[in-house]
């Protein structure tokens, strides 16, 4: 006895969705779906930096031996720049001290961080609201800095200057920007937060 072949009726995949949404909800509900991941897309992008994101680091601080920071209003850029011991040295030689460095430089770190909060660590002994949350890293691969130690008495009154020239900064994705120009003038290190 021969059995008769069953064939499935075909099927159109948008059937059943038609037959209880309407056409014209169809479309809405896509063009919500469109527009969400694209604005999904553009809110993940941590890709902040633009050829002029220097102009908006307005806030330029220090402290230690030594560490400099400059961020933006809205705590999501920080330009950081920290070498070690350049008071000590200023007060062991009880002058004023100027070092310029080719950037990279072994001894100095100088990176841009993005995130939120990304000063919530800087020249402070408290870390609050789950610390810094950096998304993105760039380091320094060319440049120059100067910097100019007055020492101070102890750890007392110390002042400094730092000059940035063009300095860039490039990513893990090989992303690259250019900082013209950022001093710090007369600022105050040597102190430890505490």
């Amino acid at each position: 006895m021969r059995l008769p072949v069953l064939r499935p009726p075909s099927v159109d995949p948008l059937a059943r969705l038609r037959s209880i949404t309407p056409p014209r909800s169809i479309a809405r509900a896509l063009s919500v779906a469109t527009l969400a991941a694209s604005l999904g897309v553009a809110a993940c992008s941590t890709d902040l930096l633009g050829p002029d994101f220097v102009d908006d680091l307005d806030q330029l601080r220090s402290c230690a031996d030594v560490f400099f920071f400059a961020i933006d209003d809205a705590d999501r850029v920080m330009l950081t720049f920290s070498v070690a011991g350049p008071v000590a040295e200023a007060q062991a030689a009880g002058e004023t001290t100027t070092t310029p460095f080719d950037l990279p430089d072994p001894d100095v770190t100088l990176i841009v961080e993005q995130g939120s909060r990304v000063s919530d660590a800087a020249c402070d002994d408290v870390i609050e609201n789950g610390g810094p949350v950096v998304d993105r890293t760039w380091s320094a691969i060319a440049g120059s800095a100067t910097l100019t130690i007055r020492p101070g008495e102890g750890m007392v009154n110390n002042r400094a200057d730092l000059e940035l020239r063009d300095v860039v900064v490039r990513d893990g994705d090989g992303n690259v920007r250019t900082l013209a120009r950022l001093d710090w003038i007369d600022v105050s290190v040597g102190w430890f937060p505490g």
